[in-house]
């Protein structure tokens, strides 16, 4: 899934949180944020659900076209870590 808006804060969360159960029903669970360019903790903290939801139900689960803005942000919270990137 590649979130196209430039922005993934508290005011995109609930319309992506929709899209997210769709993507929970395939196999592997691959979003792609190379569009993003402002991140927030509410969007982390959904992302962090996401991956625990892709473990819990065996799939596997992938971040990819990270902008250095969005890594740095993933960085600084140690959130970096969780999400694997």
């Amino acid at each position: 899934m590649k979130l196209e808006n430039n922005n993934f804060t508290i005011y995109e969360v609930e319309e992506i949180k929709k899209d997210f159960s769709k993507l929970l029903e395939q196999d592997k669970v691959v979003l792609d944020l190379e569009n993003i360019t402002k991140i927030d903790m509410s969007a982390m903290q959904l992302l962090i659900a996401l991956k625990k939801s892709c473990e819990e139900s065996k799939k596997e689960f992938e971040i990819k076209n990270l902008k250095q803005e969005v890594l740095s942000s993933f960085e600084i919270t140690g959130i970096a870590y969780v999400l694997g990137v």
